[in-house]
């Protein structure tokens, strides 16, 4: 049903809910305060991240990308220094960049999260792979989680199994959902 909904968004409504969701995200001041950022490149209707990303390399912000290691069921993470990186086709249709070493997950300060659906307490939907539970836990604790997605694909509550890890905001073209999914205690 998410999918589908998602799907059925005209190319300028994709734009115009993007371009919002990337204004809320660069008026967050946890975002700004980080200097390296993962992002996924977006495909098919998910929220559009080629913007951010163009924004983040314009604020000197290090900017990584995700691809996907098949025989060590894990993603990798590649810095890119611009767009017109060379990238080719995954086979679920993602873009990766090739010809890109890789980082290492902890060097990672926020990552830039797709699903198919979240929830208000942080609980993310993904596509089933578990690329994305597995990353959060390579991370260091301090990383920030932050999910984007299009305000109807929040719901009040998501099943959620023992190995799905939360994201701390989620950040749509109508608000931002803040202090979710908490991965480290609070300062005393």
């Amino acid at each position: 049903m998410m999918v589908r909904r998602r799907n059925s968004l005209a190319a300028g409504e994709v734009t115009e809910l993007s371009r919002k969701v990337e204004e809320n995200l660069f008026s967050c001041d946890d975002f700004l305060d980080r200097q390296r950022i993962l992002y996924y490149l977006s495909f098919n209707k998910e929220v559009s991240t080629d913007r951010m990303i163009s924004r983040s390399l314009i604020l000197q912000q290090k900017v990584y990308v995700p691809r996907i290691n098949k025989s060590a069921k894990k993603m990798e993470i590649c810095q890119i220094k611009s767009l017109g990186v060379d990238t080719e086709l995954n086979d679920f249709g993602i873009r990766e960049p090739v010809h890109v070493p890789v980082e290492f997950p902890k060097n990672i300060d926020v990552v830039i999260t797709p699903g198919l659906a979240f929830d208000r307490s942080g609980g993310r939907i993904g596509f089933g792979g578990g690329y994305y539970d597995t990353l959060f836990a390579e991370l260091w604790k301090s990383s920030l989680l932050i999910g984007v997605a299009y305000s109807f694909q929040i719901l009040d509550s998501l099943h959620q199994d023992f190995w799905d890890k939360k994201v701390q905001k989620v950040i749509t073209e109508k608000e931002t959902l803040n202090g979710l999914g908490i991965r480290k205690p609070l300062a005393v």
